[in-house]
């Protein structure tokens, strides 16, 4: 019996599986297995991981008893894949980076592909250091080699290349080839690193592979130019200066031209449609066509047919490399910015759009009133009432005539307040946004919101923000509406531009064109990061500043682009910027030109050609933020519970650096400049002079005065909210406003408190609210802030253009006085109407001031209810003046018989004429 029992027991064993153990099952956790040759992973090393389309986080490697784990591959991080953020998510981003993007291995995104099961649910995936490829096994046959290779090789002059491997080798193992034939050379190594000496200089037409016979085999390298990028003789020999760049389609035929001067080959592909097969599209090409090089490293095609409407990329092979890609000139594209679109913009210009037709509504930079929005923030929330299909568009920023509870809502909303000009974050195609999920719901919550601060084609607009992304004639269309309804009232467009990186680094279509030469590099051959998102761009090179100068110039010239606000701005170099501002005011002397004089980090651009501060007094036509003024109204953005004046602040720094904005940025004779940037007037005029306190970036104004407020000032947080751009709007220069800012806009965190950094959180957080704005105290905000705005535009005492105007007309008052700014603009400033301005900013307790003596008497038009031109209450020469807490007074004194001076905004200039005490008396007169 024992015996059949047992019997039994082989039987079902044997037709069980040997694998019974390796069951598969859903995948919960992620082991990602990272070799280094120099066994150096203590060094800062960590990875970079997010799920496709979602947030990024810093995954560290394990350790038991603080010591690094290690396996028979290297180390070892584990990642628990039930997570929330990647619970069924099928592919996550990797990269493996030293310290918080000191340096990165592999430069190129890699994506890990998440099956739905895996042995005992764990997915193990295999890495090494400088290898593109990954492998799911130790012995995957696609996967990485950890054997010795060459790590690096470029020419660092033009008869020299020099090399890095991973392991020390002498001279006899190594040689240099060009097009295939050994090269005579010479070499000097040390251990794993070294320089080769050619016996002539190198011929950029040719290919050069660097061999190396390690122990574990013969390896190669194709050598890069990186080192020689910036030499004389290549610009001589590849600096293009022609208009013709990228495809361009009339009547009489189609013309391609792109700059790829070390490529073997281009190829021309051309498609029906935009989209992929992998989206729902198709990869078939109707043509594929030889490209021919022509001069100065460009290659071309012509055909004779108007291929609008048809789609296309560029196959280039360099050395041993070929890529398909994007073309960097391409003007639109299809879906996900994948293939660019050949466009004939005579085709699709909007019924009444005519070129250059700008709002011709300033005279002078400092006319200018700055309003900065992003595009689905004026529509996205359900208090916006416009066609559900432009929610969060760009035709949802063309719509007339929607209102909330009785107050104007979007685009009316914009024209009540008054700007002039409307500041939009970028709207060029950013491919952060998965536009093939737009009518996703649950996409549509929390991924179809972005800044847009990532480039991937800088020449076409946003495809999310059309109503049809597939179909790149749309959203040339839809922006061209916006850019048209803009000017029709009187409004001009501000294009935010981010040419300091581009989004993809390694893989950017302009590195696989013509790989190193677009982007700074570190002395390791990395990428340079002064941006702070992986790379930054060499905007001092002959063929980057063209790039950023053509484009620029497209914008401006295609979609009547009223003004530029560059990104970063210290990261492109000064002669590229004046570049940049001569090309554009060739088109239009009004557009403005200006950016942030800082950078995001560390950048290997010498301080000496940086657009900075610094070195702002070098580029006459080009503004810059003053965060000096920002930061003394409100308190320092990277310190959430810091105040400044508005919250009672009195120390001689906030006082000063407040001072330096009123004057406009200028070297004001008394004004302390010890505590402003750099210790000097870096502005040098008001023209350049952008005063601002609240910006997309850190927490919006009302949540900054929330976090940095005691609970009894609670009660006046709508008067600093008043007060705090009443500073800026009666300082010389020229006032910038965050959307929102005027009806107390907050941004509320979905994990509780504010959002301080909402670039991608969803709408919820970054939507304007109207209902809050028809709420009765944000409106009264928003009535103030309108009011002053008015107030502004109809006094050009407020907006000098030169230092010597200020210095003649402004002086500080009260000074003696604790807690209040207070100064007058004199000798009816700048032809203005109202002989002397008095404004007085008081940021504390409830104070009486006694007016200059005088017969002459005092009009208040300005306190904390209201703003505008009727007079408030008259006081006599020597009068008391009570001035409440946190309030802000405008006076003035003496008016002009006969105006001097016309108007610059709308049609018709409207100058009192004065009956005091009685009203206002108006008269229209025709705009100049």
């Amino acid at each position: 019996m024992k015996k059949r029992i047992f019997l039994i027991i082989l039987l079902l064993l044997s037709i069980i599986p040997v694998g019974l153990a390796a069951v598969e099952s859903t995948v919960s956790t992620l082991k990602i297995h990272y070799y280094r040759y120099a066994d150096d992973y203590d060094a800062g090393w960590n990875i970079w991981l997010w799920p496709l389309a979602g947030a990024g986080e810093q995954v560290n490697f394990d350790q038991a008893d603080s010591a690094l784990v290690k396996d028979d591959w290297g180390v070892v991080a584990t990642v628990d894949l039930t997570a929330a953020k990647y619970s069924g998510v099928s592919s996550i981003g990797v990269i493996f980076r030293k310290g918080a993007w000191v340096e990165k291995d592999i430069d190129a995104d890699r994506f890990i592909t998440v099956p739905a099961a895996s042995e005992a649910g764990i997915l193990n995936v295999y890495f090494v250091e400088g290898d593109e490829r990954m492998g799911y096994s130790p012995t995957d046959p696609n996967g990485p080699d950890r054997s010795d290779k060459i790590k690096s090789a470029f020419f660092s002059k033009e008869n020299e290349v020099t090399f890095k491997l991973t392991a020390a080798l002498l001279a006899p193992d190594l040689a240099l080839y060009e097009d295939g034939v050994l090269l005579s050379t010479t070499m000097v190594i040390t251990k794993n690193t070294g320089k080769i000496t050619l016996g002539k200089n190198v011929d950029f037409g040719k290919t050069y592979e660097l061999r190396a016979n390690f122990t574990s085999g013969l390896k190669t390298y194709d050598v890069t130019f990186d080192g020689i990028y910036d030499s004389t003789a290549f610009e001589a020999a590849y600096g293009y200066d022609g208009n013709d760049l990228g495809a361009v389609a009339t009547d009489t035929g189609t013309s391609f031209r792109l700059w790829a001067p070390i490529s073997a080959s281009v190829v021309l592909n051309l498609y029906d449609t935009g989209t992929p097969a992998t989206m729902g599209g198709s990869d078939t090409k109707t043509s594929t066509i030889e490209m021919v090089k022509d001069v100065k490293g460009t290659w071309k095609y012509a055909s004779e047919l108007n291929l609008h409407g048809k789609y296309y990329t560029y196959t280039v092979t360099n050395g041993t490399k070929t890529f398909e890609t994007i073309d960097p000139y391409a003007k639109s594209a299809g879906v996900n910015g994948i293939r660019g679109m050949i466009v004939d913009f005579s085709k699709l210009n909007p019924t009444g759009f005519t070129y250059d037709s700008r709002p011709d509504n300033i005279d002078n930079p400092t006319d200018a009133i700055i309003y900065e929005l992003h595009v689905r923030d004026l529509t996205s929330h359900s208090s916006w009432t416009g066609p559900e299909a432009y929610r969060g568009k760009f035709l949802g920023l063309t719509v007339e005539g929607t209102t909330f509870e009785g107050v104007s809502t979007g685009l009316d909303h914009i024209k009540e307040l008054g700007v002039t000009h409307v500041q939009l974050l970028p709207f060029f195609d950013f491919g952060v946004v998965d536009e093939t999920q737009l009518t996703d719901a649950k996409y549509k919550l929390d991924g179809i919101f972005n800044w847009g601060y990532m480039p991937l084609n800088f020449n076409v607009p946003e495809g999310s923000y059309s109503t049809d992304p597939y179909n790149g004639t749309t959203r040339v269309t839809e922006l061209k509406q916006v850019s048209q309804a803009f000017a029709n009232n009187g409004i001009g467009l501000i294009m935010d531009v981010v040419y300091n990186h581009t989004g993809l680094s390694a893989d950017s279509n302009f590195n696989l064109i013509i790989p190193g030469y677009f982007h700074r590099l570190t002395a390791s051959g990395a990428f340079s990061n002064g941006s702070g998102t992986g790379n930054e761009t060499a905007s001092e090179r002959y063929m980057v500043r063209k790039f950023i100068v053509d484009s620029t110039a497209f914008w401006a010239t295609e979609y009547n682009i009223s003004g530029f606000r560059f990104d970063l701005m210290a990261l492109h170099d000064v002669e590229t910027m004046n570049a940049v501002a001569s090309a554009l005011k060739a088109i239009d002397e009004n557009i403005l030109i200006y950016g942030e004089p800082w950078n995001g980090g560390t950048t290997t651009l010498p301080a000496s050609l940086a657009a900075d501060k610094v070195n702002l007094e070098d580029m006459p036509d080009v503004g810059a933020f003053n965060d000096d003024i920002r930061d003394g109204i409100k308190g320092s953005v990277f310190n959430a519970t810091e105040g400044g004046f508005v919250q009672g602040g009195t120390a001689e720094k906030i006082l000063n650096r407040i001072k330096y904005g009123v004057v406009g940025g200028i070297d004001f004779p008394g004004l302390d400049l010890s505590d402003v940037s750099y210790e000097t007037a870096w502005h040098t005029s008001p023209t350049k002079t952008i005063n601002y306190v609240s910006a997309h970036d850190n927490n919006t104004l009302y949540d900054k005065l929330l976090l940095s407020t005691t609970f009894a000032q609670r009660q006046y947080v709508d008067e600093m909210q008043k007060q705090a751009n009443a500073i800026v709007l009666t300082s010389q220069g020229i006032p910038f406003l965050h959307a929102g800012v005027e009806f107390m806009r907050s941004k509320p965190a979905i994990s509780g408190g504010y959002d301080s950094n909402s670039y991608e959180s969803p709408d919820s957080v970054n939507q304007l609210r109207w209902d809050i704005k028809a709420r009765d105290l944000n409106k009264s905000v928003f009535d103030y802030y309108k009011g002053i705005i008015a107030l502004r535009k109809a006094h050009p005492a407020f907006r000098m253009t030169t230092a010597a105007e200020v210095i003649e007309n402004v002086d500080f008052v009260y000074e003696d006085k604790t807690g209040i700014i207070a100064y007058t603009i004199s000798n009816y400033a700048n032809d203005d109407t109202w002989g002397t301005i008095m404004v007085i900013h008081n940021n504390g307790n409830f104070l009486q001031l006694k007016l200059p003596a005088g017969e002459e008497s005092w009009n208040l038009v300005g306190n904390s209810n209201q703003v505008s031109e009727e007079i408030i209450k008259t006081y006599a020469g020597g009068a008391t003046l009570s001035i409440l807490e946190h309030e802000t007074l405008i006076l003035y004194q003496g008016l002009a018989e006969v105006p001097t001076k016309k108007g610059c905004f709308g049609g018709t200039a409207i100058l009192p004429l004065a009956v005091l005490g009685l009203g206002v008396l108006i008269i229209k007169r025709r705009k100049h």
